[in-house]
């Protein structure tokens, strides 16, 4: 007979298990807002290209030297060189068009159009890519809001009515081009993710593969531009840290997402931008808009609604079956912008 004691202690262990992978999905969201916001100020001093090459080469040093067995991870990269080619060239424009974006967007701007267009851009992919897998009246709706949301903080940033102040009409095209680019980016490395998993790449190896053409394409950049910045104790103790940010926020996400029913981590994912716009207050070059928490507010709105409909049964989807939008391989929702 179980002694009551016992039976206490396993009802209390059950709860902690319940709670601690939401918990670290929670951490994730966080330190992912708080790194966009740091992102958002270093790139007005430091070039993109060359905070990008010094932050990755720490993240892509790391993950090489948890593969100890190299000639097997050369092997598995000559068997899909194709999409390991594609999972770079995907990678690097994600990475690469997001921080150019800081640039010009505040960091909660840039977060929702990217976060906004990620959701529509695989409902338009799976159309076409898969034709009989039709998303949901209630999916289509949602994003629709989302596509409204977007227009209007796009709007009021072009007013100079967002938290960066006035913006001329060549940034702000330069900006809404690069979360273009980045949303599209995301999508495609969710699908060649994928890809590689299928074709029984680990993901420790696609990992140790992912980001050496972001690195070499950062590297000709900043030389043939002369924007390389001096390596000052302080500049390598951020990339260092932001290197190292990345690793553990990837893991954490990945425990949390194990630990986590995937309607959870969708509904989590929601409270990112939020985050972002609240972690804002502490950069002193930013000051708080309204009309950027509304657009916020109303863009959080339907990405939930979609994520709701997302988790029907069957039965009360389309004919056609399963929705377009799915799951990233790496366990993220869609529109969840991972490293």
């Amino acid at each position: 007979m179980t002694s009551p004691s016992r039976t206490g202690r396993a009802a209390g262990a059950f709860r902690a298990a319940a709670w601690g992978g939401p918990l670290l999905v929670l951490v994730y969201c966080l330190a992912n807002a708080v790194k966009s916001v740091v992102e958002g100020a270093l790139v007005q001093h430091i070039s993109p290209e060359f905070y990008a090459f010094n932050t990755f080469a720490v993240t892509q040093l790391f993950y090489l030297a948890l593969n100890r067995d190299l000639r097997e991870l050369a092997a598995a990269v000559r068997r899909s060189w194709r999409d390991v080619l594609a999972y770079n060239v995907t990678t690097t424009l994600s990475w690469l068009a997001v921080l150019y974006a800081l640039t010009v967007f505040e960091p909660v701007v840039a977060n929702s159009v990217i976060v906004g267009l990620v959701p529509c851009l695989t409902i338009l992919l799976g159309g076409l890519l898969r034709p009989q897998a039709r998303p949901s009246r209630v999916e289509v709706l949602s994003s629709v809001g989302v596509l409204a949301a977007m227009a209007y903080l796009a709007v009021t940033t072009l007013a100079g009515s967002a938290a960066t102040g006035s913006v001329s009409a060549g940034g702000f095209a330069l900006g809404l081009a690069a979360c273009a680019l980045t949303a599209g980016a995301v999508a495609g490395n969710t699908f060649y993710t994928k890809r590689l998993g299928e074709a029984g790449m680990r993901v420790g190896q696609m990992m140790a593969c992912r980001f050496w053409l972001l690195l070499v394409s950062t590297l000709v950049i900043f030389l043939v531009r002369g924007t390389a910045s001096p390596y000052s104790g302080t500049n390598v103790a951020l990339y260092l840290g932001l290197g190292l940010g990345v690793i553990g926020t990837l893991y954490v996400l990945q425990v949390g997402i194990t630990r986590t029913e995937p309607m959870t981590v969708s509904l989590l994912f929601g409270s990112n931008l939020v985050m972002t716009f609240a972690i804002q207050f502490f950069d002193p070059r930013l000051h708080q808009s309204g009309h950027t928490l509304t657009g916020v507010l109303l863009l959080t709105g339907f990405i939930l609604w979609g994520a709701l409909a997302r988790s029907r049964p069957p039965a009360d989807r389309t004919p056609a079956g399963e929705p377009a939008a799915s799951t990233p391989a790496d366990g993220a929702p869609p529109g969840a912008r991972t490293p």
